[in-house]
């Protein structure tokens, strides 16, 4: 092969250079020479290296020779982050995420927030900028244009807006999607099965609530009430997730921070009923959840319900003679109640044992600090003995043994005076559980209201993994209603993603933390010109045997072209700037505390 330039004159005059790719062969005694492509319209630079190439690289016998011998001027270096934000992406549309958000020019940046939350969780919107400017988000998910946090921000009104409308869609393409819904779906053409048939098992539905603190005071939807998480001085949010039969998270609702747990119930109700259009359908909730007015909602609104009695609830059936001690054993017991309510009580031995011995480590270390008290009372006779009286009584009410436990000074000595009567009486209820539904024998077993039941842990397994595991729903870096709104959804919604991610890897002994931070290492390459730095080739290297066996195990198969480089995504803030910003705010004193100051106080 030889390069060939030749010049020619058009019919305007002006004379032409054409540069030819070209090979010569000997036919009989002639030399015929063949085009094999045409390179006039690429870059000198280029053209060179080519030309370098095809005069050096006939002797090379590999490709480091060649580009030694050549004295290439090419070079081959890391682009974008690919494996870990494809698998992301083809799961978010494989879970109907993406169809349901739409195809607007607003659904892009929704569909990227979902993404980058399984990436990269608890994490604020500039930082999700960050992280799309580093991997092939922005041409992965179709973005045209640049785009920057102000976008993720604006999109926001437009998530809260849609929320009903996305879970809607989300639900349907659910419930048509064999492997995915809890129930096999009913032949196009069979009949219709009444509501009100007493043997039709209802579809189930797991609703929980929790809460989540802020760090800052400004959010729109904080307020200050009991805090679930034991944090004093901050001001929270209530959260609410319905779950399917099988845990598949399929509604989130945000609450003002001073929202009651039982004022929630009723938004469920509706939004089953208005936004999936369910009937015939049985709520399953906790002894905080679902009361006997909630109760009573649920039966208005054509609904079932599987709850539990509180405590007081139980002793008062005891007194009342409608419930007996004996029913509570290891096995499940039925009765049916006055009102026609349906009772599955049991006793779990491994919980009663637990709470004795917590109850018996409460009374160790309170007996102890009573040894340190008295000893304190000797060696200080100023000391008060109201004073440790007060404290002491703290730490039985602290650890709920003042119901069977009294406190008392006498002659500068403590004394623990205990009732083992009231203890008896206090500890017959250990472990014991009393599970209550209107669902009629026909339609759940005794057994199956309290498996029923049990399967709570699914919601609250979605809870934990939303608030303290992977996703970190924590800290909310938002303010305005929306923005907070939009985030638990694109968090509800990147739950729907880990949680399929997590039962492809599970049978290969990888977690969802393990093969994402595994599918980030895997890049697309790029060939590059060393001299001005500009892209010639985009290449898909070869995965490793794990990124292999985890892309194959979620049914995917990487492409055998990498995608062209999308738009440019670059935040709007210099990091620089911001970390200035900071330090005006915050100088160091001499004594090394950090004080609040102001900029024009702090010299540059």
């Amino acid at each position: 092969m030889f390069i060939s330039r030749i010049s020619s004159k058009g019919k305007d005059g002006r004379t032409y250079l054409s540069v030819l790719l070209r090979s010569s062969s000997r036919v009989g005694k002639k030399v015929v020479s063949k085009t094999l492509a045409i390179l006039t319209d690429l870059p000198d630079w280029l053209l060179h290296i080519v030309e370098q190439s095809v005069s050096k690289g006939k002797d090379a016998a590999s490709i480091a020779e060649l580009t030694a011998s050549a004295s290439s001027l090419l070079g081959l270096r890391c682009a974008e982050s690919f494996g870990a934000v494809f698998a992301v992406h083809e799961v978010a549309k494989s879970c109907g995420i993406a169809h349901a958000l739409g195809s607007s020019d607003d659904a892009k940046p929704a569909l990227w927030q979902v993404c980058a939350r399984v990436l990269s969780p608890a994490t604020s919107l500039l930082a999700m900028i960050r992280l799309a400017g580093s991997c092939a988000a922005a041409r992965l998910l179709g973005f045209k244009t640049p785009f920057n946090e102000d976008d993720l921000y604006l999109n926001g009104p437009w998530l809260m807006e849609r929320q009903a409308k996305v879970e809607a869609k989300l639900w349907q393409f659910l419930q048509a999607d064999p492997l995915l819904s809890p129930t096999p779906a009913a032949a196009p053409d069979a009949a219709p099965t009444p509501d009100a048939d007493p043997t039709r098992p209802p579809s189930l539905f797991f609703y929980d609530v929790t809460s989540s603190y802020f760090e800052g005071s400004h959010n729109a939807l904080a307020a200050f009430d009991y805090n679930r998480d034991k944090i004093k001085g901050k001001s929270q949010v209530v959260m609410g997730l319905l779950t399917d039969a099988t845990g598949e998270p399929i509604s989130v609702s945000l609450f003002p921070g001073q929202t009651n747990d039982l004022q929630t119930f009723s938004t469920q109700i509706e939004s089953l009923k208005t936004t999936f259009g369910q009937s015939n359908i049985t709520m399953v909730g906790d002894r905080g959840m679902i009361r006997k007015p909630q109760q009573q909602e649920a039966n208005d609104a054509g609904f079932h319900y599987i709850s539990a009695l509180h405590k007081a609830e139980i002793l008062t059936l005891l007194k009342s003679g409608e419930l007996q001690m004996g029913l509570f054993d290891n096995n499940v017991q039925e009765v049916t109640l006055e009102d026609g309510r349906r009772l599955v009580a049991r006793c779990n031995p491994v919980r009663r044992d637990e709470i004795a011995t917590s109850r018996q480590g409460y009374l160790t270390r309170m007996e102890a600090w009573v040894a340190k008290a008295n000893l304190y009372l000797q060696e200080h006779p100023r000391a008060k003995e109201s004073t440790q009286l007060k404290a002491g009584l703290q730490r039985l009410q602290k650890g709920k043994l003042s119901v069977w436990i009294t406190l008392e000074v006498k002659e500068r000595v403590v004394r623990l005076q205990q009732d083992e009567k009231l203890l008896e009486e206090h500890a017959k209820l250990d472990g014991c559980y009393a599970i209550v539904s209107d669902l009629l024998p026909a339609m759940a077993s005794s057994e199956e209201l309290h498996d029923r039941y049990k399967d709570l842990a699914k919601v609250e397994s979605g809870f934990r993994t939303l608030k303290h595991g992977h996703l970190e729903i924590r800290p909310w870096y938002v303010t305005s209603e929306a923005n907070t709104r939009a985030h638990a959804l694109t968090a509800m919604l990147a739950l729907k993603v880990r949680r399929r991610l997590q039962q492809a890897w599970e049978p290969i002994n990888v977690t969802v933390e393990e093969g994402l931070r595994e599918l980030g290492s895997f890049p697309i390459m790029e060939i590059y010109e060393k001299t001005s730095g500009q892209s010639v080739s985009r290449q898909m290297p070869e995965p490793n045997e794990l990124q292999a066996r985890l892309i194959g195990a979620l049914g995917l198969s990487l492409p055998k072209q990498a995608p062209a480089a999308g738009p440019i995504v670059v935040t709007r803030v210099e990091l620089q700037k911001r970390r200035k910003s900071a330090w005006n705010l915050y100088s160091i004193r001499d004594s090394g505390i950090l004080t609040h100051r102001t900029a024009l106080e702090v010299p540059f």
